[in-house]
C-alpha cells in the first residue's frame, strides 16, 4: 500500500480503493471475497456483498461509479432482519472509514479485509487512492 495514512489511523478514512474497470457479470467474479461471495447487482449502477456480519453489526462492501468516472469500492452498514432480509442501508463511507470500523470491532475481520484489498491491488484489479 502506497499511501501516506497508516491503515486503522484516523487519516485513513478518507482512503478510496478505485477499480480499473466496471463490474460487469463478467468481471464480478475477479472480486470474490470470503467463501467464494461475489458482489451481486443492487441495481443497475451499484453492485454490493457482505464485508462484516455480526449480530449487532453489519457492514457490506459497496462498489459503484461514485468517484467522478471510477467504480470504487466503500461500504455500508446494514441492518439485516430475519436472518437473511436487509432491511435498510446507510449511505456510503470511504474505503478506510468502513475499514476502520471494522478494525474497531473484529481486528480479525480487518486484516482479512486489509488483505483483500491488498491481494486485489496485486492482481491489477484496483488501487488505492487518498480521498478529499
Amino acid at each position: 500500500m502506497n499511501l501516506p495514512a497508516e491503515p486503522g489511523s484516523p487519516e485513513f478514512e478518507n482512503a478510496i480503493f478505485i477499480l480499473n474497470q466496471p463490474i460487469t457479470a463478467k468481471t464480478a467474479p475477479l472480486l470474490v471475497f470470503q467463501e467464494n461471495v461475489t458482489p451481486e447487482p443492487m441495481d443497475a449502477e451499484a453492485w454490493a456483498m457482505p464485508a462484516y456480519l455480526s449480530a449487532d453489526f453489519n457492514l457490506f462492501f459497496v462498489f459503484a461509479q461514485n468517484i467522478g468516472n471510477d467504480w470504487s469500492a466503500t461500504f455500508a452498514e446494514v441492518t439485516i432482519e430475519n436472518g437473511n432480509q436487509i432491511t435498510s442501508m446507510s449511505n456510503v463511507v470511504p474505503t478506510g472509514s468502513g475499514f476502520n470500523a471494522i478494525a474497531h470491532v473484529d481486528r480479525h475481520a480487518a486484516i482479512e479485509v486489509l488483505a483483500y484489498f491488498e491481494t486485489l491491488a496485486a492482481s491489477n484489479i484496483g488501487y488505492w487512492k487518498m480521498g478529499a
